[in-house]
């Protein structure tokens, strides 16, 4: 039986395309990610003497020297790299007494980093700064199938539902669970889809419904994450599986915040797309043509839009076309195949316990939500900013202060940091991005004043 929604759609996909900045070119920084956190390649290392030159070790020991200050003199020091690495670096001019650094490095890591801190003779101020806040609208599905428990399907309309919790009993303690634990300063919607119920006529098959209108968090007992518990124990399952129109809404609804940060889509289904976005629907879990839902991951993800997909099990059958959305929306895994068996998405349906697979599953979409974008602070006394006078320091939970290099190449960063393209902040890159992602208590400070470290192309 084919059902026909009553209200045209036709320019629906553009419209939300649009209104998501897709058509428009609008881009955000998308935050790297990564599922192991290894560590930065920053330990170990001894401290140079006063200016007069450094000692090869185990790893780099870098003594800097100073030109000519107005109130000292130092020679100027040289660095000699030891075996922790082969990253040469762009050295600071401390321009007081020829004072000291030490480098330090570790297996892998780059070799011949000096180590500033906020009382540097060079250093006009120090500011600790926050990541640039993450938006992550949820569209999740709340189908029929999903009142059913893992594992099972009815064969015939009258059969009864078997003891046990359902795909979305478990999906909303999950949710419930994973949202607890995001920042504060985390950015939130979420849209259910389709949102009918019994009452609404066939021709009807989606109801676009702000489920959780997109707001920060806040605290434990804020209004917003009350009203995230409430949305949940508000759901009923029903209906079919009309994807692509839940989706284009997701994205609609992001295009349409005023909250400035990354933004993601995370999609949560249990099954194959029924239903086009002309709300042409297939009975029997027929899947509909799904090439157009890639396609607007691909389009989203030009405007910096990041689509996370978990497949809930009943998806078996579609599971290389929600790897493809994931592979399309920029967050497939390096090596994953839409022909499986390492899809792109997070995949439940192998899962022997769809709680603890979610449970791990949104943890690792909640540390790739950590963005390794950071904004840059004002200069003291209203003086202007020198791109060449800034230093990034990284502090790691319990550790101490380590100095990250700048890449100043144009193209993708794979180690230390970058500038924005409009200069405004600044990205960690590669192991020192994935470290902060997996470390939620580091510290990450702008230096002002000291002139630039900067790893040289090898």
């Amino acid at each position: 039986m084919t059902h026909f929604r009553s209200t045209p759609v036709l320019g629906v996909r553009a419209a939300a395309l649009a209104s998501a900045g897709v058509l428009a070119g609008v881009l955000t920084v998308p935050a790297c990610s990564s599922s192991t956190p290894p560590s930065l390649g920053l330990t170990g290392g001894s401290s140079g003497m006063g200016g007069s030159g450094a000692t090869a070790g185990s790893s780099a020991t870098i003594a800097l020297g100073g030109r000519a200050g107005s109130t000292g003199s130092g020679s100027s020091g040289e660095h000699a790299t030891g075996t922790g690495g082969t990253t040469n670096v762009v050295v600071n001019e401390a321009g007081a007494s020829g004072a000291s650094e030490t480098s330090e490095a570790g297996a892998g890591g780059a070799a011949g980093v000096p180590n500033l801190d906020p009382n540097q003779a060079c250093a006009q101020s120090s500011t600790s700064v926050e990541a640039v806040p993450p938006i992550l609208e949820l569209v999740v599905d709340t189908s029929g199938s999903m009142d059913w428990p893992p594992g099972w399907e009815p064969v015939d309309p009258n059969d009864s539902k078997p003891p046990g919790a359902t795909k979305w009993e478990i999906t909303r303690d999950a949710l419930k669970t994973a949202v607890d634990s995001l920042d504060d300063g985390t950015a939130l919607g979420a849209n259910f889809f389709p949102a009918t119920t019994d009452k609404d006529p066939d021709s009807v098959c989606l109801r676009n419904e702000v489920g959780l209108p997109i707001a920060a968090l806040g605290a434990a007992t804020s209004k917003q994450r009350a009203g995230w518990v409430s949305a949940l124990d508000a759901v009923e399952p029903n209906g079919a599986t009309p994807t692509e129109g839940a989706y284009l809404y997701g994205l609609e609804l992001l295009g349409k915040t005023k909250l400035g940060g990354n933004q993601f889509i995370l999609l949560i289904t249990d099954g194959t797309p029924t239903c086009t976005l002309d709300c042409e629907c297939n009975d029997g879990n027929v899947a509909v043509d799904s090439g157009p839902l890639v396609d607007d991951a691909k389009q989203a993800l030009t405007s910096g839009i990041r689509t996370f997909v978990i497949g809930s099990p009943g998806s078996e059958d579609t599971r290389s076309v929600l790897s493809a959305i994931a592979r399309e929306g920029g967050t497939g895994t390096p090596g994953c195949s839409d022909d499986g068996p390492d899809y792109c998405h997070l995949d439940m349906t192998t899962e022997p316990d769809l709680a603890k697979g979610l449970a791990r599953a949104l943890a690792q979409v909640a540390a790739s939500l950590r963005s390794c974008e950071y904004p840059l602070p004002p200069a003291p006394d209203d003086r202007t900013l020198d791109p060449g006078l800034v230093n990034v320091l990284y502090t790691p939970s319990g550790g101490r202060s380590k100095t990250i290099a700048r890449d100043p190449s144009k193209s993708d960063c794979n180690e230390g940091w970058q500038y924005s393209p409009d200069g405004q902040s600044i990205s960690l890159c590669g192991d020192a991005c994935t470290a902060a992602q997996a470390d939620p208590g580091s510290k990450v400070e702008i230096l002002l004043g000291c002139k630039t470290i900067v790893v040289e192309p090898r």
